[in-house]
């Protein structure tokens, strides 16, 4: 599965290159919070507007947004993303559940089903392969699937 990151989405999608990159990273998000990401960022609508829609107070639209900015461009998330193509079906489900959509520990447990203490093991487990997998990256032992 070709990652959503590489630049040239830009193309395929006809946005302008920073928005082509942030609808890439958005699309690891839940839908919820894609579909907002998209609306603000992408289409420029004002949160005024999406309060009332939503019936939420603007000033709530703009901190989450302004989580999700910061989720979409911190190390971990970029980490996780581009080691998704390299990790098992399991843990690219467990990438993408904690790292790319924000998932507590306690609510993704219950809903994998599983003691709180296993996951906490799993996620150390994959937090660890994904620092190696960042690192052959970026000595450029291994290159992205798909040449992006």
């Amino acid at each position: 599965m070709p990652l959503p990151l590489r630049e040239s989405i830009h193309k395929a999608k006809k946005l302008p290159r920073t928005d082509s990159v942030l609808m890439g990273r958005a699309e690891l998000l839940a839908p919820g919070d894609r579909d907002l990401i998209e609306a603000v960022l992408i289409r420029s609508q004002p949160t005024v507007s999406l309060g009332r829609i939503m019936n939420v107070d603007p000033r709530k639209i703009r901190r989450r947004v302004h989580r999700l900015g910061k989720r979409i461009i911190s190390r971990k998330f970029l980490d996780a993303a581009r080691s998704l193509a390299y990790l098992g079906e399991e843990e690219a489900k467990l990438a993408r559940l904690y790292y790319c959509q924000g998932i507590p520990q306690r609510q993704l447990a219950a809903k994998l089903q599983m003691s709180t203490h296993q996951l906490r093991r799993k996620l150390d487990k994959l937090g660890a392969e994904i620092n190696a997998i960042s690192r052959m990256r970026q000595g450029g032992q291994i290159t992205t699937p798909g040449g992006g």
